[in-house]
């Protein structure tokens, strides 16, 4: 503007001429005609207002972009217009732009591959700890989380649990061995009790009335000793000792031998015992263990069962586990009470009267656990059905 008051319009058409950079000018005169430059000057007042003008030199350029421009009128009644070029201002704001995008992308990129590989990191342990878990469930109480030694959330909580399963098994340990000692401590002065009694039984002269009450006390003692037998014999399993000697083994195979071995004793009481175990049943296992948990499945439905009921001892297949069931068509047991029979010393009202100790099922049970089976006691409309599933 000082060009223009001390030389005038063409001084500032001159300078506009020769002027280059960042700006884009334009000098309009009074009747709206350009004169100078390449921006002509909107109607209306002074001041700054936005333009569209063609993004190209070319002069059949179709494509326009808007400018920032700044009017100042002339006291010859036209106008000059300074305006950011936008050709200049349109390249650092596509840099900024593509640096924007560039840098948002690599933000992205690296925050998902180091998202993934802490998760995969806290995967790991959580998937150690859920094994570490399962572990000590199937009864390896030496088992424990293991730490990693980062000090984090994770190894507080995996030191928290492991002083957990240290106080657990001391007094599982403690347990077990107050319950062998007394088992042991009372077997043997039973065991003699028994002996002394027999020799009084065998001999000549004993009256017949004290010769009968010296067997119902032989019975009653061997009653006690198969009791402290049951008790140790559970806590020997559920110890996990025996998983160490696992074969494979098919369970069809261990049932189809015990029905044989049941079927004259079922004749006997008039009752029906058969075998339906067309499936085999293969699982690693103990071949011993598995033929207790059959035999005492087999034998508690052959004890509570009136003569007359039909004893089946079934296979089947599932998915990719197997089912082995001992069902009977005798009382049956209440709803309420049919799953406590696996409990160790429960015994049903009308089993009361019959001998046993409540413990074969509980035995059955630990057996199963010891083999990862679910085991299950249903309604077999009428009777019951003990259930033992394999896992795939």
């Amino acid at each position: 503007m000082k060009e223009y008051s001390a030389h005038g319009r063409d001084r500032l058409q001159a300078l506009i001429a020769t002027r280059g950079g960042s700006f884009a000018y334009g000098l309009v005169d009074a009747n709206g005609k350009l004169t100078a430059g390449e921006l002509a000057a909107p109607p209306g007042p002074a001041g700054w207002t936005d333009l569209r003008e063609p993004e190209s030199d070319e002069p059949d350029g179709e494509s326009t972009v808007d400018v920032r421009a700044l009017v100042t009128r002339l006291d010859d009644g036209g106008a000059l217009i300074v305006a950011d070029e936008w050709r200049g201002a349109r390249g650092p704001t596509h840099a900024l732009l593509s640096a924007f995008a560039w840098a948002l992308a690599a933000t992205l990129v690296l925050g998902t591959i180091g998202g993934m590989l802490l998760s995969s990191q806290a995967l790991r342990r959580i998937e150690a700890m859920r094994s570490a878990a399962q572990a000590i469930v199937a009864g390896d109480w030496r088992r424990r989380i293991p730490e990693t030694g980062a000090d984090d959330e994770l190894d507080h909580l995996a030191r928290t649990f492991n002083l957990m399963f240290d106080r657990i098994e001391s007094l599982l340990e403690a347990h077990k061995a107050v319950g062998a000692a007394v088992a042991h401590d009372l077997r043997r002065p039973l065991t003699r009790m028994a002996q002394r009694l027999e020799t009084l039984l065998s001999r000549e002269t004993t009256h017949p009335e004290t010769a009968a009450a010296i067997e119902a006390a032989i019975a009653d003692i061997h009653a006690v000793l198969a009791t402290f037998n049951a008790i140790l014999r559970i806590g020997q399993i559920e110890s996990g000792a025996r998983r160490a000697g696992f074969r494979q083994v098919d369970l069809a195979a261990v049932a189809r031998d015990i029905v044989e071995a049941f079927q004259p004793a079922a004749e006997e009481e008039g009752k029906t015992l058969t075998a339906e175990l067309d499936e085999g049943l293969p699982l690693s296992g103990d071949r011993e263990l598995l033929t207790q948990m059959v035999a005492n499945v087999v034998d508690n439905a052959l004890r509570h069962t009136p003569s007359g009921t039909r004893i089946v001892v079934a296979s089947a297949r599932r998915g990719g586990g197997g089912r082995l069931t001992v069902s009977d068509d005798g009382p049956g047991a209440p709803a309420a009470e049919r799953q406590r029979i696996f409990e160790r010393f429960f015994r049903l009202d009308a089993a009361r009267s019959t001998p046993g100790d409540g413990l074969g099922l509980s035995v059955a049970a630990a057996i199963a656990e010891l083999h990862a089976m679910d085991y299950a006691a249903e309604d077999n409309a009428p009777g019951l059905r003990i259930v033992f599933d394999l896992q795939s």
